[in-house]
This record gives C-alpha cells, sequence and structure tokens, in this order.
C-alpha cells in the first residue's frame, strides 16, 4: 500500500521540474532600461554644429573606449572616480571619469546623466596629419565631456562634450561591423 506522500512524489517532481526549466526562458526578456554605462564601445562619429545651422560629422575610424567599473588610483580630495581606456587611430588613452547624477536641467531622457572625465593620458606615437588631427578631436572633446545618454536598450552611447559643443557617437561592438 502506498502512502500519501509517496502518490504525491510523481507529481511534485514533475511540478518543480516545470518551474525550474521556466527560469530558463529568459533569454528573450528586453534588456532592461537603466543598463549602466560601464563596458566597451566603438565610435561612429563625432558630431560639430556649425554656425548658421547644420553640422560637420567626423567618421570615428574604429577608435574604442572602455568604461570600467573599477577604480584603481583615488586621491583623497576627489570625488570617487572610475578607470576609463581606449585604442585610437595611432595610440592608446586612459584617464578617469565619474558620474555625478542626474542633469541639473530635467531631460525628456532617463537615462542622461552627468559625466565628466579628468586626467587624460595617451602614447605619443606619431601618425598622419590626418590621424593626428583626428586623435586630437577626438580627445579634446572626450576631456571636456559634461553628459551622458544611453539608450537603444544600452547599444548606444552619446557624450555630449563642452569642446565646440561636440558630441560623440558610440555603438557597441556588437553592433559594429568595424574589425576587433
Amino acid at each position: 500500500m502506498q502512502t500519501p506522500l509517496k502518490k504525491l512524489f510523481p507529481l511534485l517532481t514533475v511540478s518543480l521540474l516545470l518551474v525550474l526549466l521556466t527560469g530558463c526562458w529568459k533569454k528573450d526578456d528586453p534588456v532592461p532600461e537603466d543598463k549602466d554605462l560601464f563596458g566597451s564601445y566603438v565610435l561612429q562619429y563625432i558630431e560639430l554644429p556649425q554656425e548658421g545651422g547644420g553640422v560637420t560629422r567626423v567618421e570615428g575610424q574604429n577608435i574604442r573606449l572602455h568604461l570600467t567599473n573599477v577604480s584603481t588610483y583615488q586621491q583623497a580630495n576627489e570625488p570617487f572616480a572610475y578607470d576609463l581606456n581606449g585604442d585610437m587611430l595611432v595610440n592608446q588613452y586612459f584617464g578617469r571619469y565619474n558620474i555625478t547624477g542626474a542633469p541639473i536641467v530635467p531631460s525628456d531622457d532617463p537615462l542622461d546623466q552627468v559625466l565628466e572625465v579628468r586626467q587624460v593620458g595617451t602614447t605619443k606615437v606619431g601618425g598622419t596629419p590626418e590621424q593626428m588631427a583626428l586623435e586630437e578631436l577626438y580627445l579634446s572633446a572626450l576631456e571636456e565631456v559634461n553628459l551622458s545618454r544611453l539608450s537603444n536598450n544600452g547599444n548606444q552611447l552619446v557624450l555630449h562634450s563642452r569642446y565646440q559643443n561636440a558630441r560623440l557617437f558610440f555603438v557597441s561592438p556588437e553592433y559594429c561591423s568595424l574589425p576587433q
């Protein structure tokens, strides 16, 4: 004669299996809208506004940016900052950034954050005048970043700069057809 627990065991086993298996179907869930900025990006282009309207678009030419969630050096008198680094056309660069919160002027995008870049250094390898001009433009704009906007489920990052009111448009590497 079977006890009531032995009769329920197959039913409980099947129920437990179904609960465990349904937890594996979360792959199709959308990416959360509050994805943080940490990660790697490829520069698509830099937009520079022109007097009288219009913009000049400078192609990014595979410049890479890595925003880490690690801080390797912190001075006592500065706010907490994370490390950043990347590869340009010829040189590599490195520096620090911090996120100080939402913009003072409210925006329609809740993912806008005040982001400040500082202490940027580079290697000093020479290249063609065109390569060096693009690297200089990129670094000048990067050092003056004051706002970030993450969109497209975290796959596009736009950095707003005080340098010539430039905007730097980045995309996640998996959405970029450029070589690694």
